[in-house]
């Protein structure tokens, strides 16, 4: 027996055809059943692991009075977040605030470091939460990366950090930019590989930018 499900159905329609119908979809509809259920339990994780930081965090999800305003706590590697029963994206959304303030805490001063030990200059550092570019490099020098970034191994970080620097000296993909990449990362071309490899699924679902409460 399937509960819980609403059945929309033509005024004139009688019921022994809408049993038979509804008996033949019951495969369908519990197959859709779990795909919803799936959707919402990667909106709401119990574990994150941001392999660029070697970090692993647990969640909690209450819905008291105290955490209703969203995030409560993150220390010790735990986070606990507030629910709202009326909004299947709320604690989502309060998580994402959470992730943009621990990508920009992680991702600048990581990228200003790089920049340093290559005497490189820019003017700005912008963390976002972009769709298709792990990061981009502008005429003006300012340097966008994606938070995302976050989630994935921390040596193609690296890479992705090192190729917007050296937009800093080469604003192209020519074969000067190549060479100069390939003095800092002999296997650059390597890893360009493996970071298009990558698929949608490591990236969990309550991060995607649609959900972004900016």
């Amino acid at each position: 027996m399937i509960k819980g499900v609403e059945i929309v159905i033509p005024h004139a329609a009688k019921a022994p055809w809408v049993l038979e119908m509804t008996q033949k979809r019951i495969p369908w509809i519990q197959q859709a059943e779990r795909r919803v259920r799936d959707g919402r339990s990667q909106l709401n994780p119990t574990q994150i692991d941001l392999k660029a930081l070697d970090e692993t965090w647990s969640v909690t999800f209450e819905t008291t009075d105290k955490v209703r305003k969203g995030l409560l706590a993150s220390e010790d590697y735990a986070l606990t977040v507030g629910l709202n029963p009326k909004d299947v994206f709320y604690a989502a959304r309060n998580l994402q605030k959470w992730f943009q303030q621990k990508a920009r805490a992680s991702l600048i001063p990581w990228v200003a470091s790089l920049a340093e030990n290559r005497n490189l200059k820019y003017k700005k550092i912008y963390v976002k939460n972009q769709v298709s570019l792990w990061g981009s490099c502008s005429k003006k020098r300012n340097i966008n990366l994606n938070r995302n970034l976050l989630f994935i191994p921390k040596y193609l970080v690296e890479y992705v950090l090192h190729h917007e620097l050296t937009h800093l000296e080469h604003l192209n993909h020519s074969e000067k930019f190549w060479n100069s990449f390939s003095r800092v990362l002999p296997n650059c071309k390597e890893l360009r590989r493996e970071l298009r490899s990558l698929k949608p699924d490591d990236i969990p679902l309550w991060a995607s930018p649609g959900l972004d409460p900016a």
